[in-house]
């Protein structure tokens, strides 16, 4: 069947309104599903990172089918997560039949949206095209029975995180993977925010048991209400972001409680909600934080998937998780950029740092499990940034000394600067001039055929500069060293200055949400 969707943007080519225009990114993604369905795939699995608005991409994919008299179902799991596909659609001319508990089904309407949980005992409307929403939950058993009810029908999953917890791979109901852009490359471009990792608390987790791949939740829960843990998070947050907007993620209600009563004894606004919260109660809380009459909000996995608040400017971690698809929903609330930031804040109290890796370094995203992927030997991809501006490098064995420190991830360039700055600590050390370490370093990568970058020079610049003043005077240098070393260098024309040791910066012109 050919697929034959509309793929221009040109509002003119329609009767229906169009109220957004799809950045190019999003084009791009609809042209490479449209284009696999009309080469004869079936199930399509299109993966981009949270915030880049793939709720926008298929509810403009459910628009082209609706002006032409397609019929299209898209499932979800969450009822907010059919309140926002409806208003994504109903803001843009397609009024979507809703298929959800305590809502009276209209089946004539081409669109549907159904919580996955109501269809499987409402009648099935007729669909061509079928779109998951979070659809690494779509090996659940509810879930699979779908490519059964829809023989004839194409499929679009959609993700952030194409993984599941126990390994399993998505090979048996997808037929390909589509990967957006990588995730640097939405930051570069504008469309996420940089963040800022830092490490709070260094949790004791070796002895929690697993149950189904993650911790067991009340052990887990009974270690993260330590009191130096459940202070740390008041006391990171006061020094790090306070009066900023956060959203703290905790193990269990009681554990998520705790937390808010922690805070309102700091005088700090804080408010808690999870899955038993009334929906009245939950929209007020939401609507404080947003216009800052909260400034903490406690959730147990309710904020994560959906939850559309750019302006939210803090995540804070107080939930270890086996998870990287939780940990990614987790901090992918803090990436979408907002007129009130311009870059992200994580505080994590959960080590995922070190279980996951940092949440913006890009990865290598399959359809096949990772019980099938080729094992490779644990690494540490990450190096410390003390205030100072000072590298540090991180060893299992040093991680206590890591709590209130910036983390960055460990390139090849940051690889060669904790040489120049182990060598920096042995000239002061041992008594040897500063210039040394300077030396040592261009030595070294001459022996390496490596040629210095101006974030580099900059970096030594900097330090040699900072503990100038620090050593005796015949270990010191003049400062006017640095012009005509960098005259020597090339690196006097402004403009081919970067930024300094900064890997995720975020361009000047941040796209908001639409």
């Amino acid at each position: 069947m050919n697929t034959n969707l509309q793929t221009s943007m040109d509002p003119f080519e329609c009767e229906v309104k169009i109220t957004y225009i799809l950045r190019q990114y999003q084009n791009e993604g609809i042209h490479k599903i449209t284009k696999k369905w009309d080469e004869g795939i079936r199930s399509i699995l299109f993966q981009s990172p949270s915030g880049t608005g793939k709720t926008v991409l298929f509810s403009e994919i459910a628009r082209q089918c609706y002006t032409n008299d397609r019929k299209i179902l898209i499932v979800v799991h969450r009822k907010e997560l059919v309140e926002q596909a409806k208003d994504k659609l109903l803001n843009n001319g397609v009024d979507a039949g809703i298929i959800m508990a305590g809502v009276l089904p209209d089946y004539t309407k081409s669109v549907q949206i159904a919580s996955i949980q109501t269809l499987m005992n409402r009648e099935h409307p007729e669909a061509e095209f079928i779109i998951i929403d979070e659809a690494h939950h779509a090996k659940a058993t509810t879930y699979r029975k779908l490519w059964d009810m829809y023989p004839n029908a194409k499929f679009l999953g959609v993700t952030a995180t194409p993984i599941r917890l126990n390994g399993e791979g998505f090979e048996d109901i997808f037929d390909e993977l589509i990967v957006s852009d990588s995730i640097q490359k939405f930051i570069s471009g504008g469309y996420l925010v940089p963040v800022d990792h830092y490490v709070g608390s260094i949790p004791e987790l070796s002895k929690i048991k697993l149950r189904g791949g993650d911790y067991e939740n009340f052990p887990l829960s009974i270690q993260m209400m330590k009191k130096n843990i459940m202070d740390d998070l008041v006391s990171t947050y006061k020094d790090k972001c306070h009066g900023k907007s956060a959203i703290v993620f905790a193990v269990n209600i009681e554990h998520s409680k705790q937390i808010v009563a922690s805070y309102k004894r700091n005088g700090i606004s804080a408010a808690h909600i999870d899955a038993t919260t009334s929906t009245k109660e939950r929209e007020r809380i939401i609507l404080d934080f947003k216009n800052k009459k909260i400034q903490v909000v406690c959730n147990v996995e309710i904020i994560t998937e959906g939850f559309d608040f750019p302006e939210c400017e803090v995540v804070q971690l107080a939930r270890p998780t086996k998870s990287l698809s939780l940990y990614l929903q987790m901090v992918g609330r803090v990436l979408r950029p907002s007129e009130s930031k311009s870059r992200g804040l994580v505080l994590d109290h959960a080590n995922l740092w070190l279980e996951q890796g940092l949440s913006i370094i890009d990865r290598n995203w399959s359809l096949i499990g990772l019980g099938k992927q080729k094992k490779v030997e644990i690494e540490i991809k990450v190096c410390a940034m003390k205030e100072n501006g000072d590298l540090k490098k991180v060893y299992l064995d040093n991680l206590p000394e890591l709590k209130g420190l910036k983390l960055v991830p460990l390139t090849d360039e940051y690889r060669r600067l904790l040489i120049f700055q182990g060598k920096l600590w042995f000239a002061i050390r041992t008594n040897l001039k500063l210039l040394h370490a300077y030396n040592f370093y261009k030595d070294y990568l001459k022996d390496n055929c490596l040629t210095i970058t101006y974030r580099e020079f900059e970096y030594i610049k900097k330090r040699l500069n900072q503990y100038n003043g620090l050593v005796k005077i015949e270990n010191r240098f003049n400062v006017g060293f640095w012009f005509y070393e960098g005259m020597k260098l090339g690196f006097t024309n402004t403009e081919r200055k970067e930024p300094i040791i900064e890997l995720s910066v975020a361009s000047k012109n941040l796209h908001f949400v639409n």
